[in-house]
């Protein structure tokens, strides 16, 4: 419980985790978001989820916001751990939002990065 204070109390320290995403291992990223949701259902949490990842666009060269991540599920496709993380993350970042525009615009923003192609048609290149 103190250390997950700290962290909330620190923005650099979930910029860094966010970062951890570029990690090659597919649990390592798992884990990280975990962490990255766990810290989203807290107060305020939602708004130091959303700074990292503008922090992690600007670090990585993003055209745009959780751009990397979504790559990342598209192929890490033989990770089920991963992919579930990945999936319950996403739906804790739109759906714990009060405000329903908001909401609206952070769907888009998966929309546009192809979630739902992805999630209708799975992997083009796969029989």
């Amino acid at each position: 419980k103190s250390g997950f204070s700290l962290v909330m109390n620190h923005p650099a320290c979930v910029n860094e985790i966010t970062l951890s995403l570029n990690n090659k291992n597919a649990r390592t990223k798992a884990l990280v978001l975990e962490l990255l949701a766990a810290v989203c259902l807290v107060r305020g949490g939602h708004d130091i989820i959303l700074a990292a990842f503008d922090n992690f666009k600007e670090v990585c060269g993003e055209r745009n916001r959780f751009e990397k991540l979504m790559e990342y599920f598209r192929n890490e496709d033989t990770n089920i751990d991963f992919m579930v993380a990945c999936m319950q993350f996403i739906n804790i970042v739109v759906h714990s939002v009060e405000n329903m525009n908001f909401r609206v615009f952070l769907q888009y923003e998966f929309t546009h990065l192809g979630l739902d192609h992805y999630l209708e048609v799975g992997d083009p290149s796969r029989p």
